[in-house]
């Protein structure tokens, strides 16, 4: 239905509702200007793959339409999945995990929105110490959660993550993460999600094998809430962490989770993965399609 051959957009197929947002502003920052992308919320990973299979590539470029998953836990599951070139995985849980490898994106937030900018080099590198060691703290803290989410997907549990609310469990006080026991993280996680927690032999297994692994598995999700806290603690906690800032500055918007994504996306920066996967469909799309318009008799050439 929005597919237009002789226009100059881009297609995608995505997982989630949110995801149109963040990979849009991504990936639109590295395309020619006269170009755009549309991108489609399939509404899982096994529906967009589905959608992969169901076209037929000998009547479309497969490098102007291509297919965006999560690698959520499938490294540690049964799943084999065989790669396309013209799909993305990304590098960690999700797509929401580089946020955190960003450090211009926490400067950017808290100088747009919280009007916390110009600070001296001693400032900043007090602000970083805060926030390296905060994230420090909440991996460690969640990852019995992440190990019990593990397990829950090797036996088809239906855990909905969603139901779980970190503000139940975690906290932050004066700018610092303030984290709770493994016991009330498993046991509010459990209620909340509902359902049972596996043997704790089990449990503490699961966990190492995350714990050993080369990339960051946490869940999207729970990145971007401890992002967003973290900015409005070092916001709400200004005044005593830095003596120049007699009084929070006044925030141009307010920021939560439920507008996180519209904060966020635009002062992202795109992850390198990604930036490579665009540059060789998208980009290379485009360029084959500029070489072509300037052929004669050209008309009826076809995308691919």
């Amino acid at each position: 239905m929005i597919y237009r051959k002789q226009e100059r957009y881009l297609y995608g197929f995505v997982e989630g509702k949110d995801d149109p947002c963040f990979y849009r502003h991504l990936i639109e920052k590295d395309l020619p200007k006269q170009w755009s992308i549309k991108l489609i919320p399939s509404g899982s990973r096994d529906k967009v793959l589905r959608t992969y299979q169901s076209f037929d590539w000998n009547n479309y470029s497969s490098t102007r339409i291509c297919f965006f998953v999560d690698r959520d836990m499938h490294d540690f599951l049964s799943t084999p999945f065989e790669a396309r070139s013209n799909i993305y995985v990304t590098d960690g849980y999700s797509i929401e995990n580089s946020i955190l490898e960003d450090e211009r994106l926490l400067n950017s937030v808290l100088s747009d929105i919280y009007q916390i900018d110009l600070l001296n080099p001693d400032d900043d590198n007090k602000i970083k110490q805060i926030v390296q060691e905060n994230k420090d703290i909440f991996f460690e803290a969640i990852l019995p959660l992440m190990g019990q989410v593990l397990l829950w997907r090797r036996l088809g549990s239906k855990a909905n993550l969603s139901n779980l609310k970190l503000d139940h469990i975690f906290s932050f006080s004066e700018a610092i993460f303030v984290s709770n026991t493994r016991n009330v993280l498993l046991e509010v996680a459990s209620r909340q999600i509902g359902c049972a927690l596996c043997d704790d032999n089990y449990l503490v297994a699961a966990e190492g094998e995350i714990r050993s692994y080369a990339k960051l598995i946490v869940r999207g999700k729970y990145v971007l809430w401890f992002f967003i806290k973290q900015c409005e603690a070092i916001w709400e906690a200004i005044p005593k962490l830095l003596s120049r800032f007699s009084d929070k500055p006044k925030k141009r918007t307010e920021c939560g989770l439920n507008n996180a994504m519209v904060i966020v996306a635009p002062r992202a920066r795109i992850p390198e993965s990604l930036k490579e996967f665009v540059e060789q469909n998208y980009l290379a799309f485009i360029n084959v399609r500029n070489n072509v318009s300037v052929q004669p008799n050209n008309s009826n050439v076809s995308d691919s």
